[in-house]
């Protein structure tokens, strides 16, 4: 009996193992977890740029006009007008009733 306490005693194969690979993939998940919001946060910011850059794309085109031989083509032109949304200006007091506002 004492033989087999002894035994048991210094045999590490089994538990400790198995704690060390719950530390191990413990670690791992929470580096897989900062390491993918950070990849998110990284692809939203560059999709960002990309709308912004489509988003600054000039429509604006012209081609003039063409003529030869007792012929004529007219050119053609287009200007994309910036959209510029009003900005409200307010000025007043502190309170919604001495407030006024403008556009």
């Amino acid at each position: 009996m004492r033989s087999m306490l002894l035994k048991l005693w210094r045999d590490d194969a089994g538990a400790l193992i198995a704690t060390e690979w719950v530390f191990v993939v413990t670690i791992i998940v929470i580096g897989l977890v900062v390491g993918l919001k950070t990849v998110q946060q990284a692809v939203l910011n560059e999709l960002e740029e990309v709308a912004g850059a489509i988003g600054a794309i000039s429509q604006t085109y012209s081609y003039g006009g063409a003529s030869g031989c007792c012929s004529f083509v007219n050119g053609s032109r287009y200007v994309d007008e910036i959209n510029v949304w009003p900005v409200a200006t307010c000025t007043g007091g502190l309170d919604a009733d001495s407030a006024t506002c403008e556009n």
